[in-house]
């Protein structure tokens, strides 16, 4: 079941949050941005693999 959450209910909770605990704020944003740093360096890393997959394919097929 999802549940959509209006915007600016968000925009509120999220406002008091950094008045009332700045400091868990700031942890979450850290963690945050180091979740979607390790995302995107996972899809560069499959997509260099499947990149070198394509490329030596015939090799793999004739050691196969």
């Amino acid at each position: 079941m999802t549940v959509v959450l209006d915007k600016s209910i968000v925009k509120q909770a999220l406002r008091e949050l950094i008045q009332e605990e700045p400091a868990l704020f700031k942890k979450m944003l850290i963690e945050t941005f180091i979740e979607e740093v390790k995302s995107s360096q996972d899809a560069d890393f499959e997509a260099l693999i499947r990149k070198n997959f394509a490329r030596y394919e015939e090799t793999f097929k004739a050691l196969a």
